[in-house]
């Protein structure tokens, strides 16, 4: 089996032999001596171009999530999307008790929560938080539990009193 030995630092380290696609490509060949390699070209080319594509997917905004299984209460000072009965169409609260599909006794804790802009925003997203005091934190689409969202999202201000 063939090796690399990183001669680069002060202390030698061994890696596996680069994938023989990248000799037949013509990125990367061995020099004369049969042993040590360059990278072609064409290869730095290659490499100039990953980086450049990296550099601009690193760029493009990312949504992050916080963890969605905390056992805590939506906060009131962060929008949320309401949480309805199907049947009847009125208000499920976070902290109210529910029956989860398989007729476990369940706390509606909020929807799950998304930012674009690493943390500084949140907004509500469209699954249920839900915990139970056997199972710990689950998270359901609504209509597993005989419910659905309002499609977007309320201010804390201007929520419905209860």
């Amino acid at each position: 089996m063939r090796y690399l030995v990183d001669r680069s630092g002060s202390s030698r380290s061994y890696l596996g032999a680069p994938p023989p696609e990248l000799f037949t490509a013509g990125l990367l060949r061995y020099l004369g001596d049969g042993v040590s390699l360059e990278v072609t070209s064409a290869g730095s080319d290659a490499l100039d171009a990953y980086l450049e594509h990296k550099a601009a997917l690193d760029a493009l905004p990312r949504t992050q999530t916080r963890n969605p299984l905390r056992e805590e209460l939506h906060r009131a000072d962060e929008p949320i999307r309401i949480l309805r009965q199907t049947a009847t169409g009125q208000e499920i609260a976070p902290g109210t008790e529910l029956t989860d599909p398989f007729g476990h006794l369940i706390t509606y804790l909020g929807p799950t929560m998304s930012s674009d802009d690493r943390g500084a925003t949140w907004r509500p997203t469209f699954t249920a938080r839900v915990s139970s005091p056997d199972h710990g934190g689950w998270l359901y689409p609504p209509s597993a539990l005989g419910a659905f969202y309002d499609a977007e999202p309320v201010a804390p201000a201007t929520r419905e009193p209860r």
